[in-house]
Order: C-alpha cells, then sequence, then structure tokens
C-alpha cells in the first residue's frame, strides 16, 4: 500500500488546506457524506465495499518527514503550513454503512464529521477505496444473480488494473457472494478459498496432451481438473480426459473436473456432458471461463448449457463495460456559533444538487413481509420508532407519493470512528458476505432484476425536503440579485 498515504490526495486539497489555515478557520467542524449518484450498469441496487480500507487508511494517515520533505521542494507552500502538517491526525467521526450493505443513489453511504484540514484530506482516498470496490462488489453480484446456486470463482488477476486493484477485486467479488479466488495474496490476506487448475502452458509444454493429462493427474490425484482446449475441445481434449479419468479410478482416485476456455461453450459444454456421462464419468465437473459475465452467463443457461461452475476474470476484476462508480464527497454542513448550518450544492444537472444538512438514513422494513419499503433520509436529530405514518414523496417527481407505515426502522450508518478513535470492529469476509445475502433478501425481485429494474425509493424527510427547497430558492435569488 505504500508509506506516502498522506500524500494519496489531489494537489488542491493541500492547496485548500492551507488557505483554510492562513484564514485560521482549518480548526472549524464540517459534516460531509460520501454518496453516488447513479447506480453502475443501469442495475437496481448497489452493494457497498471498502469500509475496511478506509478504516486502514484513516488509521494510519500522518505526514512523515519525508512527505514534508518533499511538498517543502513547493514554493507554494509555506514553513507554518508543513509545521502544522506534521501534527496532522484523524480527529474526527466517521459513520458509514456496513459493507455488504445495499445502497442507492444521493443517500450518504458514509459520513465524515470533522475538523476541516482533515474533512480535505481524505476525500481523494476514501473516494478512491469506496468507489472501485462498490463497483465490483455491484457487478460481481449481478454475476451472482445470473449464476444462481452455480459456483463462482474470480480468475482476473492478470487483467486487473494493478496489483492491489486485483487483491481489492477479489475481496470485493467475494463479498457479492463469488465462492473463492484464483488470488494467492487475497486468499491469504483474507481468508478466501483459493482456486486454480493448469493453464495451456502446461499442455504446450508436454509431448503431448495426453501426457500432459497425465503428469497432472499423477501430481493432484484429488484436485485434477484438466484444461481440454488447448488443442481441440471434443476431438482431443475430451477424449484425452477420459482416458486419463479411467485410469485414475483404476488407481482409486476421480477426476474432479474438465475446464473449456474458448469456443462455443453452450456447444461444448452440452457435447462434452454426453461424452463423460456416456463413459459413466457424469460426477465430473465442467469449468468455464472465457470473458464471461452476467449477461453471457444468463445466456448461457437460457441455452441448456451443461455448465457447472463459472470462472470470471477480466469483466468482473474491471467492471467490464463501467470502467468507475462515480461517488462523490460534498460538505453538508458546518458548525458556527455552536449550530450547525446546512449548505448546498447547485447544479443545472438536476441530480447534481446535493441534498444539505447533518443527516441520517433509515431504511423501512415492513413489519409484515420483512421486506425494505425504502429509504428515508432526514436530519439527525429526526427519529423515527415505526409506528408514524411515513408519506414518501418522491424527491424530484413531488406529485409521487406512497403512504409507509407499520415498518421497522433500521439506520444504516454506524458509527466507525469517534473523536478519532477506532470503535468499530470489522468482520471478516465471511460474516460480510452473509450479511450481504441476508440484505439482498429483503428487497423484492422487482428492484434486483439486471434489466430495467423498479426504481426504490429513497425520499427526503418533510423537514429536509423544505429545507432543501428554500435554500435552492435563496441560492437563486442571491444569483439574480433579488436580494
Amino acid at each position: 500500500m505504500g508509506t506516502d498515504r498522506a500524500l494519496n490526495c489531489d494537489k488542491y486539497a493541500l492547496t485548500m488546506m492551507q488557505g483554510f489555515w492562513k484564514q485560521n478557520r482549518h480548526n472549524e467542524q464540517v459534516v460531509t457524506d460520501g454518496f453516488f449518484r447513479k447506480h453502475p450498469f443501469k442495475n437496481g441496487y448497489s452493494v457497498f465495499a471498502g469500509l475496511e480500507t478506509m478504516i486502514d487508511y484513516i488509521q494510519s494517515l500522518c505526514f512523515t518527514e519525508e512527505d514534508l520533505a518533499y511538498l517543502r521542494e513547493d514554493s507554494l507552500f509555506e514553513e507554518g503550513f508543513l509545521k502544522e502538517l506534521k501534527e496532522f491526525r484523524f480527529t474526527g467521526d466517521l459513520f458509514a454503512a456496513r459493507e455488504g450493505e445495499i445502497i442507492f443513489p444521493n443517500e450518504p453511504v458514509f459520513r465524515v464529521k470533522t475538523r476541516i484540514f482533515e474533512s480535505i484530506l481524505i476525500e481523494a482516498e476514501l473516494l478512491t477505496r469506496f468507489n472501485f470496490q462498490t463497483l465490483i462488489a455491484t457487478k460481481a453480484s449481478r454475476i451472482m444473480q445470473a449464476a444462481g446456486s452455480d459456483q463462482v470463482i474470480e480468475m482476473g488477476k492478470r487483467r486487473a488494473q494493478g496489483t492491489e486493484a486485483s487483491i481489492l477485486g477479489a475481496r470485493a467479488a467475494y463479498i457479492a457472494g463469488f465462492h473463492g479466488t484464483s488470488n494467492m495474496t487475497a486468499g491469504r490476506r483474507y481468508g478466501m478459498q483459493t482456486a486454480g487448475t493448469m493453464a495451456h502452458y502446461w499442455v504446450q509444454l508436454h509431448e503431448t496432451e495426453l501426457e500432459a493429462f497425465r503428469r497432472y493427474a499423477e501430481f493432484y490425484p484429488d484436485s485434477c481438473v484438466l484444461l481440454v482446449d488447448t488443442y481441440d475441445t471434443l476431438r482431443s481434449g475430451i477424449p484425452n480426459a477420459i482416458r486419463v479419468a479411467k485410469e485414475m479410478e483404476e488407481k482409486g482416485s476421480r477426476l474432479a473436473g474438465v475446464r473449456i476456455d474458448s469456443g462455443d461453450l453452450s456447444y461444448l459444454s452440452k457435447r462434452a456432458r454426453k461424452m463423460l456421462d456416456a463413459e459413466g464419468l457424469d460426477y465430473v465437473k465442467i469449468t468455464v471461463s472465457s470473458d464471461l459475465d452476467e449477461m453471457l452467463i444468463s445466456d448461457l443457461k437460457a441455452q441448456g448449457a451443461k455448465i457447472d461452475i463459472w470462472g470470471v476474470g477480466t469483466n468482473v476484476i474491471t467492471g467490464g463495460n463501467q470502467s468507475s462508480l462515480g461517488g462523490v464527497y460534498k460538505a453538508v454542513a458546518y458548525e458556527r456559533k455552536g449550530q450547525w448550518d446546512p449548505v448546498i450544492k447547485i447544479s443545472e444537472n438536476v441530480e447534481k444538487i446535493t441534498n444539505p444538512g447533518y443527516k441520517k438514513v433509515y431504511r423501512l422494513i415492513d413489519r409484515n413481509t420483512w421486506k425494505a419499503r425504502g429509504d428515508y433520509i432526514c436530519f439527525q436529530n429526526e427519529t423515527l420508532d415505526g409506528t408514524e405514518k411515513i408519506n414518501m414523496v418522491h424527491p424530484v417527481h413531488t406529485f409521487k407519493t406512497k403512504t409507509v407505515a407499520n415498518f421497522i426502522p433500521v439506520e444504516l450508518l454506524i458509527p466507525v470512528f469517534k473523536n478519532g478513535d477506532l470503535v468499530y470492529s470489522s468482520p471478516d469476509v465471511e460474516e460480510i458476505r452473509e450479511y450481504h445475502q441476508a440484505q439482498l433478501s429483503l428487497f423484492w425481485e422487482e428492484y434486483r432484476r439486471r434489466t430495467n429494474p423498479e426504481i426504490y425509493p429513497v425520499v427526503l424527510s418533510d423537514k429536509l425536503r423544505e429545507l432543501k427547497n428554500e435554500l435552492l430558492h435563496s441560492k437563486v435569488r442571491e444569483i439574480r440579485g433579488e436580494g
């Protein structure tokens, strides 16, 4: 991860920090929301991942002598400011959703309350960790929806945008339901199941394909999976795999499976299954790889492909057809004279207008169906106990409303740091994975379908909506010079 974490920021963060320091405002308290504006992949939900690495970053955040020496080379930064940086530590509060949580656009996924000085510095790195891992977890969850109860293995190490991305991407995929990874560092670091067979390299560097298969079966009799498409899947690979499987049976072991990495996976898997079954090898599993994603998996299953295990690489570890999540980090309130003054960002793009104020988020769980009815964003000092009738007004199309009653209000943001101290114990990936599955079950299929999902309601409380409208109108009048 490197030791220069404090410099994992954009230069404008340091120039703004120095600007506030020069105004003697750097110790003022500010509340900042981390959220995203739009689901990736046109999905109906997203999956929060990255909290553990956010915690790791904050815990070790400081400026080293080497960092300060580097900044000192830039005449832009004053010595008094650098002295202030030398004492830098995170002293604030971080509240966040749990990893594996189902999250939606424009609601706070994490919230920071701390000094302006600290809030500015941590923006870029928190977003880096939130955006990438949430993107991959969401993609992986879509793939798992397509695969159903089938086993799915992450195999994207060589296609990831960097070493750490390959490790954290494997973790994010596992959180979302993948059954294992080929990445050994990820397996060791996070206690994840590792999986792997041979590559074409093994077959190519033996005299014959049959010899390659025999040697592999000799060395790994209890976990032998043979890659059958190096030369010709049906004329060579499968017949040689059958021959080796029979030889293994004579020695008291069994061929675990075959893997197909190219060609028409539907046709080849169906033909391979028939050939294996005809020889009494119905126990041999068929694994496929080759640029799989949720759409291809869905299509292959619809075609009746005989596939037991899916090896997914490029299209999960990179996010496939979407390169980033687009999460943002915006100031929503700052402390002035003992009170929290709300602030808002206005844009000609309606979706970029922020929700002001010091806020929290409730998920409303129906007491009868145990399904989520909607998410409710309100001020920090507003409370729900589930006996209320909530009029859920669409945040943009205000003519759309529904009433929710008889619900259990669940706060999504939990304390992680308080006054700079870590108060949260990170669960292991198995627990996070189980939590994700439990949370996913709270949502109707209409919200979870991959194509044209129903929009899940996320609404503002009456007080918050009124404040937002008031600030919008006030800023517009100010811009127009109307006083």
